[in-house]
């Protein structure tokens, strides 16, 4: 009898998968092709970071999976319940605890170490996709450094709006090279990109590519010299669970207007449990 695969994936899967990642890892913002597997979930929830995901995982690792910071959403549950069937590797919740994080569009809050590894679900690779949609196009004015077209369209919203509209996705310049989508993450986590000394790790599984920012690599987003980057600011608003403030929140519309909640459920609970501790 056979006995059941490690992560879900055989060997072959699994070193065709790592040979990608290194090419993403000696190339950072360089988007590789990679032969996507059939997984069992829909393709655009998260399929090219549970690939990755499953393909470096080992035994002694401990994961957390977080969805927009959430680590109890359908999509991060869902993910956490499949790698544990596979591999059966400890999970957390916290952040500081975990040495592979899998994640849906958010950086968590807590500054990650070397230790660990961060892999972000992408839906949208390319970052000339809205100005540029010949592939072949593509490919020559990545090797041209050509990115006109984006600067194009940051001067149009900026000239008609006073800044750019682009609230996720936001186009960075990795390594002084390659400009490259940085997933849907907020604009607020666009500064924890530029030397983050964790691996990070992009995975668009319907697109079948691959990238990667390594440790300690410059990543600064595509301004004007006389445009500062400006993220979303929360000022004089705190969570109502938590009361912290200076971070990333949820918005909940109700009856009575607006609440705001901390987007990442383990810096809340984590603050939450400091002042229960103090008081």
């Amino acid at each position: 009898m056979t006995e059941p695969t490690f992560g879900f994936f055989d060997q072959d899967t699994k070193k065709e998968i790592r040979r990608a990642l290194l090419k993403a890892v000696s190339l950072p913002g360089y988007t590789v092709p990679f032969a996507s597997r059939e997984m069992p979930i829909a393709r655009g929830w998260g399929t090219g970071g549970l690939q990755i995901t499953l393909s470096l995982i080992e035994e002694d690792d401990v994961l957390k999976v977080i969805d927009q910071g959430c680590d109890g959403s359908v999509n991060a549950v869902n993910i956490r319940d499949f790698i544990v069937a596979t591999t059966g590797v400890r999970t957390t919740c916290h952040t500081s605890d975990a040495t592979v994080i899998q994640s849906r569009h958010r950086i968590p809050e807590q500054p990650l170490t070397e230790n660990q590894i961060l892999v972000l679900q992408v839906p949208v690779p390319e970052v000339l996709t809205t100005v540029e949609p010949d592939t072949g196009r593509q490919k020559d004015m990545h090797a041209h450094r050509d990115y006109s077209r984006l600067w194009v369209l940051l001067y149009e919203d900026t000239a008609q709006f006073g800044d750019s509209r682009i609230s996720s996705r936001y186009p960075v310049a990795v390594h002084d090279h390659y400009v490259m989508d940085p997933s849907p993450i907020p604009r607020y986590d666009i500064p924890r990109l530029h030397n983050n000394p964790a691996l990070l790790l992009f995975g668009a599984g319907r697109e079948k590519r691959i990238y990667a920012i390594p440790p300690f690599t410059t990543v600064t987003p595509l301004v004007f010299a006389d445009r500062p980057f400006r993220i979303e600011t929360f000022d004089g608003i705190c969570c109502e669970r938590c009361g912290t403030s200076g971070v990333f929140f949820d918005q909940v519309q109700r009856e009575d207007g607006t609440h705001y909640y901390c987007s990442d459920t383990d810096n809340c609970d984590s603050m939450l449990k400091r002042k229960q501790n103090a008081a």
